[in-house]
């Protein structure tokens, strides 16, 4: 029991991360030895393409990728998003 209770902690706290964390995590990942078996057996190769696209293009257009919850929260992370960028209009 556990173990299914840590991992369906590990996937709420990943949800919450922004992007630019994620990414910190992701790298953590891949300079852990046992870790990085893992991460090189999801996702073999990283894709140079994805990784140059400007943040501005992906707000604009959207991206394929996201958090599990995306669709449920959309309106959430929109506003979280425009007080960053903008400031609580509060």
């Amino acid at each position: 029991m556990t173990a299914a209770r840590d991992y369906e902690d590990m996937h709420h706290l990943v949800d919450r991360l922004s992007p630019r964390q994620v990414r910190r995590l992701r790298l953590l990942a891949t300079q852990d030895e046992e870790l990085a078996q893992v991460v090189e057996a999801v996702s073999p190769e990283q894709s140079s393409e994805e990784e140059s696209v400007p943040e501005g293009l992906i707000a604009l257009i959207g991206s394929i990728q996201g958090p599990a919850d995306l669709a449920e929260r959309h309106d959430d992370y929109l506003r979280e998003r425009m007080e960053r960028r903008f400031g609580n209009a509060e």
